[in-house]
């Protein structure tokens, strides 16, 4: 093949064009890249406010509430906490308190301090580690309050049949937003009939054919439950070893008389009698009522030296 001059210079110019275009092209692909990831910054900035923490899940135990005679029972306050900015908000820098009230009674969270019907200032803490701080923004807090004796009852044969006992719980945080609830379960206090016996009921000596007269034994019935009682009295009959002396021989009243005017003589068949003891309202001031008992010794008795056993009974007054 052969190339006239202009034709080589029209081929070298032709591969100049397309040496140009590659450049061109290669140049525009750095610089397309370079554009595609070229980056700039912006600054950010957020305000984190304080979150009210929440109280839910409020429990008392034991339900019913079964009180013991003459004593506290401790009763446990549960309740589930928690805080959006982390549950140590208000277990490490916060409160928490709770109130164990009845449903009735006025005001009802905000009651006035009463051992019968309103406990207050009851703190809640951590239940065994379960706010374990950080970012951990829940845990269960607990609380017990020591019940006294003669704290109201809510059964059915109490005197608020219709009413209950509520757990009010307040959580507090270190900014000291708050938030409460209370326990949903209507939660009965049961009745306690109960009573304790002081004195001993000690004759001495009598002579066969005489009674004790106006020298009365005296045996202090005092109310150790939550309800006013009345009493049920039996005995069984003294003895020295074979020989006896009837129960009935004993005579009893609520008041102090000769024993020819004591009201009632004790039977070995337990018998209730009105002695209406009302319920303590404190513990420091206990609720009794006395009983004063004789004895008289039958004609022909054999001397010795007689023992027996005299049981009270706490039942319901309902007078």
């Amino acid at each position: 093949m052969w190339y006239t001059e202009d034709m080589k210079i029209s081929s070298i110019l032709f591969r100049s064009y397309l040496l140009s275009a590659a450049f061109i092209a290669v140049f525009l692909g750095v610089f397309l890249h370079l554009q595609l990831v070229s980056a700039d910054s912006s600054g950010t900035s957020v305000s984190v406010v304080n979150a009210t923490p929440a109280v839910s899940n409020v429990v008392i135990s034991s339900d019913p509430i079964t009180l013991t005679e003459n004593t506290t029972t401790t009763v446990t306050i549960t309740a589930t906490i928690s805080d959006g900015n982390g549950c140590s908000d208000v277990f490490s820098s916060g409160t928490i308190s709770a109130v164990l009230y009845r449903s009735g009674v006025a005001a009802t969270s905000s009651c006035t301090a009463d051992d019968s019907n309103c406990y207050r200032s009851i703190t809640l803490v951590d239940t065994g580690g379960t706010c374990t701080g950080g970012t951990d923004t829940s845990g269960n807090a607990s609380g017990t309050v020591p019940m006294q004796y003669f704290a109201e009852a809510t059964d059915a044969s109490s005197t608020f049949p219709t009413q209950w006992w509520v757990a009010f719980v307040k959580a507090s945080d270190f900014a000291s937003a708050s938030s409460t609830a209370t326990s949903t379960a209507a939660t009965e206090l049961n009745s306690l009939y109960a009573l304790n016996i002081t004195g001993s009921i000690s004759y001495g000596s009598v002579a066969a054919g005489a009674d004790t007269g106006a020298s009365n034994q005296t045996a202090t019935v005092t109310n150790t439950g939550n309800f006013k009682i009345d009493s049920e009295f039996s005995g069984t009959n003294m003895t020295d070893g074979s020989n006896t002396i009837n129960a009935t021989q004993q005579k009893y009243a609520t008041s102090s008389v000769t024993y020819a005017s004591l009201t009632f003589n004790l039977s070995t068949t337990a018998t209730a009698r009105d002695i209406n003891i009302v319920k303590a309202t404190s513990s420091s001031t206990p609720s009794t009522q006395g009983t004063f008992w004789g004895i008289a010794i039958p004609n022909g008795q054999v001397a010795g030296s007689y023992t027996g056993t005299n049981t009270f009974t706490a039942v319901y007054s309902s007078n």
